[in-house]
């Protein structure tokens, strides 16, 4: 940081520390975003997610009726979607 009259040297070098940390938080999740994700972890969770949607419905029903097919829809659509932005990225 260039030195002006606006910022003393305490302050110049607390937001250099704070910009360090950043950019080190910045590599973190680079590393996180550049790991690939197994595929055995993902057909398991893919597998868990359908099987948890198809047997929701059950303990649905009582409570929603005929509400239970167009809810269940939205429900699916909105956790495949992402489950697949999650499988994508």
């Amino acid at each position: 940081v260039a030195y002006s009259t606006h910022f003393t040297s305490r302050e110049r070098l607390t937001f250099l520390g704070k910009i360090d940390r950043l950019c080190n938080c910045v590599g973190e999740c680079e590393r996180i975003h550049q790991t690939a994700v197994p595929l055995n972890y993902a057909r398991h969770l893919l597998r868990s997610l359908t099987i948890w949607l198809f047997t929701l419905p059950l303990a649905l029903v009582q409570n929603m009726g005929l509400l239970t097919g167009p809810s269940m829809a939205v429900t699916s659509w909105l956790l495949f979607g992402v489950y697949q932005i999650g499988h994508t990225i």
